[in-house]
């Protein structure tokens, strides 16, 4: 062997493959050290029997002597054995993230193959089935001319057997993967598929490059192609991926992250905002955890400076299959700071306008409690005057009297109507839930309107009224509802009108309805009839002023005891207001 290494370092074709070998290690170097990608293992067993199989081949051109040259051939078959099968592990990693290559089987392909076809090959001067006694260096020729017995072809389909899955796994990625990968997908089908051509012109035809096999040349042309694509990020590279992606025009911060939870890319937004300096450990703790997080499980919020950011999460899938591995994550940092400016000055509005409606029912609640006290005093003592109990009272003083006790007794009310509001509105009222007789109650506030109603001009009917109309309630919240219903339509009934009262029962439902003849209500106007403080006006009758709480009071108490207020009108003839309550269950009568 040591003869056959004269004369070689004065052979310029030894040298010229000696550079080649040695630009496609230092790509190898630089591409394992720089490069994360599936399949390195096996694209770094590529790339080591290719430069095996051309320092073989620049031996065995750089010698003459018969002996040497076949040597230097034999020795090239692990490396021209190993390449096809570690190219198709590599694209099966590389494209398919296929899992059965950490089978030991594979492992064993990998070193076993090349082994067998190098002690076939080197065993050839005993069975000559890789070549036949007709190879020999031709006269005029400085190179052997090798004739293939039926033993080398039996080695070329074995390793053809590598080549043919290689192309059906390029093929299926083409079908799966989208058209941003297809140029990578090219590269690789144009690396598998040239040194294959080349190898079949070699054996067909007869076709060499300085009278040697064309394969290894071919081959490890487009393997430092495809070496220089990784090296300038021009395949499936996280950072070339994420490049559509990444917009540096943007205003919110993004940054790349691939698989390994190494942050690849950022743009310029988050350059300036200082993101991988100033964030501390919430970025570290969100790169630590960002597998188990999802779109919908926002991390917690990210405080960089005087700014605060809502990270969202976005997965980055591979565009040769996107339904597999993922290449990384994408992190667009949201500024929320205003937002949360804007939420906070509102959530303090609401508490302030909170505790503003707080002070104002304790203000209403302490005003009205002060104000009974006088107002009992002060209309006890008219009712005291008016009685003559304290003597006879001339009459323009009489007539004083009365006018402030009416007042009095009209200003108490509304400080009860007031306070009852009150009560309801903090669900501070306690009603009864007893059987009570609506034909009953209804027939009372009758009776105690009808000089109110005298005074009015207005006549009261009572008409088609059930006597065992029984409900459950509290009678004298339901008395109250009754009084304002039959006080408002007196009130509103025009003079020598007629207001009717009627109570009927059925389906469970027992219904108190009073119509009155007056102007009617205009339409769309139940917010104001049931309105607090709210009341429909009507420019010609002044008698209609009031507190505008009655309805008001008289639907919350209602509700209250599961029933309803409503009413139906005729606008310019009549209205009628109906008290739905449910039947009280009693016992079956004898």
């Amino acid at each position: 062997m040591m003869m056959c290494l004269e004369g070689v370092p004065a052979n310029p074709i030894f040298w010229s493959v000696c550079g080649v070998c040695a630009i496609a290690a230092l790509g190898l170097f630089t591409t394992l050290k720089l490069q994360k990608f599936n399949g390195k293992f096996y694209y770094a067993h590529t790339f080591g029997a290719l430069i095996w199989t051309l320092l073989s081949v620049g031996f065995e051109s750089a010698s003459t002597d018969f002996d040497c040259q076949f040597q230097w051939a034999i020795l090239a078959w692990p490396g021209n054995a190993m390449v096809p099968i570690a190219w198709c592990f590599f694209v099966f990693a590389y494209v398919d993230h296929a899992a059965w290559l950490k089978k030991r089987i594979v492992f064993a392909a990998l070193t076993l193959i090349p082994l067998a076809i190098l002690a076939f090959a080197a065993s050839n001067p005993w069975h000559k089935l890789v070549y036949t006694d007709a190879t020999r260096i031709l006269p005029g020729e400085d190179h052997i001319h090798y004739v293939h017995g039926p033993g080398f072809y039996v080695i070329v389909s074995i390793l053809y057997a590598f080549v043919v899955p290689t192309l059906w796994c390029l093929a299926k990625a083409f079908k799966r993967a989208k058209r941003t990968a297809w140029p990578l997908l090219i590269t690789l089908l144009l690396i598998t598929i040239t040194p294959l051509t080349a190898n079949a012109s070699y054996v067909i035809l007869g076709f060499t490059i300085f009278g040697l096999d064309p394969t290894s040349f071919m081959f490890t042309l487009g393997i430092i192609i495809f070496t220089w694509m990784l090296l300038t990020n021009k395949t499936m590279d996280m950072a070339f991926v994420g490049q559509s992606a990444l917009f540096n025009t943007m205003t919110e911060p993004v940054i790349m992250i691939d698989r390994f939870q190494n942050i690849m890319q950022m743009n310029a937004a988050a350059k300036q905002s200082g993101l991988h300096q100033k964030s501390g450990s919430t970025l570290t703790e969100i790169l630590a955890n960002i597998k188990d997080m999802t779109p919908s499980g926002s991390p917690d919020q990210l405080c960089i400076g005087d700014r605060i950011y809502e990270p969202r999460i976005r997965e980055i899938e591979s565009p040769l299959d996107p339904a597999k591995t993922i290449l990384g994550w994408s992190i667009t940092f949201v500024d929320i700071t205003d937002r949360i400016a804007v939420s906070a000055a509102l959530e303090e509005a609401l508490q302030r306008a909170d505790e503003a409606s707080r002070a104002k029912d304790e203000f209403i609640s302490v005003v009205s409690h002060e104000l009974r006290t006088p107002l009992t005093s002060l209309t006890g003592g008219l009712s005291l005057a008016l009685s003559g109990r304290l003597g006879e009272v001339n009459d323009p003083i009489l007539s004083l009297l009365k006018i402030a006790h009416r007042n009095g007794l009209r200003l108490t009310r509304l400080i009860d109507n007031i306070l009852l509001t009150q009560k309801i509105n903090v669900n501070a009222l306690n009603l009864e839930s007893k059987p009570v007789n609506l034909a009953q109650l209804l027939e009372e506030s009758l009776e105690e309107n009808k000089m109110f109603a005298t005074e009015r001009g207005i006549e009261l009917a009572l008409k088609d009224v059930d006597r065992d109309a029984v409900v459950t309630g509290d009678a004298f919240a339901i008395r109250q509802i009754i009084d304002n219903l039959l006080s408002n339509a007196i009130k509103f009934s025009v003079e020598n009108g007629v207001v009717e009262g009627t109570v009927k029962a059925s389906n469970g439902l027992a219904t108190l309805s009073i119509t009155n003849s007056g102007r009617g209500i205009p339409a769309g106007m139940e917010s104001q009839v049931f309105g607090r403080f709210e009341q429909v006006n009507d420019k010609v009758e002044s008698y209609t002023q009031g507190s505008g709480l009655g309805l008001h009071i008289s639907r919350n108490l209602a509700e209250k005891m599961l029933g309803n207020i409503f009413y139906e009108s005729e606008e310019g003839h009549k209205t009628t207001f109906f008290a739905t309550f449910p039947i009280a269950i009693t016992a079956d009568k004898d």
